[in-house]
């Protein structure tokens, strides 16, 4: 089955941790919002729990989006389990939501193409003995912002998307309008800036698609800027506001 997440040609909705302006980020309840409003796609982050489980959160730390302190590599599944995963958001409910398990998650939308961001090395192993235990292997792309977690999954089989380093390589073809040597990754996943500075997304777009290779942007919310960037060739979206995406994409 070929991924639907790696075709040049689609204009894809990808929920950026989910529903996340109407609900808890990274939770299931989010996740579900944004599938149930159309989305095409989820993308959620991962990282791993002292005793090895990978769980579903974005920060290191428990504090910004929990009831509980302290980070989550040095706390056991049991303990990130008991926490509220809405308590600090402001679409909470009132009704505690749980920090999910990978495993949770792959269960629950194994048949929604998923973006994983792999936000550490410790995280890696068990992230993909998951992905291959539920056999979602072609329905996900894997990313990282971490060269050294993006580089072990380079080796693994599954879909990945370019590591910051080997984007930036691709710069100068991008900008001479050439075309770039085979590269070891699948997709191109970019933003508009990198820490303050203009990135040629559509020159980048351009490029991946000289390599029959699709190119995702994050993170953005306005319709306008997502017509103009699909326009361009860019086959996804990754937003907050999949809900409105997803009617600008049919107007």
């Amino acid at each position: 089955m070929k991924n639907p997440l790696l075709d040049p040609n689609a204009r894809l909705v990808i929920a950026h941790r989910g529903n996340r302006v109407g609900a808890p980020e990274n939770t299931v309840e989010s996740l579900r919002q944004a599938v149930a409003q159309g989305a095409d796609a989820i993308e959620f982050d991962v990282r791993a729990t002292k005793d090895g489980t990978p769980v579903v959160i974005h920060d290191a730390t428990m504090d910004r989006t929990t009831n509980v302190t302290g980070t989550v590599a040095e706390l056991t599944f049991d303990q990130v389990r008991a926490a509220d995963a809405s308590a600090r958001s402001p679409h909470a409910t009132g009704a505690p939501m749980t920090v999910p398990a990978l495993s949770e998650v792959l269960e629950r939308f194994r048949d929604t193409p998923m973006v994983i961001e792999v936000k550490e090395a410790g995280a890696v192993d068990s992230t993909e003995r998951m992905i291959r235990r539920f056999g979602v292997e072609s329905r996900v792309v894997i990313g990282s912002t971490s060269v050294e977690v993006i580089e072990r999954f380079y080796r693994s089989g599954l879909a990945t998307c370019a590591s910051m380093l080997d984007a930036i390589l691709l710069i100068p073809f991008a900008l001479a309008g050439l075309t770039p040597p085979k590269p070891r990754y699948d997709l191109l996943s970019v933003t508009p800036t990198f820490h303050g500075i203009p990135i040629p997304v559509r020159r980048l777009t351009a490029a991946g698609r000289r390599m029959g290779m699709p190119t995702q942007v994050w993170t953005v919310n306005d319709p306008v800027t997502a017509k103009a960037y699909w326009a361009a060739g860019v086959a996804g979206i990754v937003t907050d506001d999949p809900a409105a995406l997803v009617r600008a994409r049919s107007r």
